[in-house]
């Protein structure tokens, strides 16, 4: 996986709840293609009504692999 720069992300928390969640949708198409770990990963983001920035660049990460 790629490296970003966590300052770089100058979003709100919903703002990155909004993008985790059209993310999900996304990726839940794909879940064939994810590791049991981002499996597991997906599954506990589909309910956190927090999500860190670094959890939102494993999840930006994880979409770009499997499509």
């Amino acid at each position: 996986m790629s490296y970003h720069d966590l300052s770089e992300c100058t979003l709100s928390l919903s703002e990155r709840i909004q993008e985790a969640l059209r993310l999900i949708k996304i990726i839940k198409d794909y879940t064939d293609k994810l590791t049991d770990k981002e499996r597991e990963f997906v599954s506990k983001m589909c309910t956190t009504q927090q999500i860190s920035v670094k959890q939102l660049f494993w999840l930006r990460d994880i979409k770009d692999r499997v499509l």
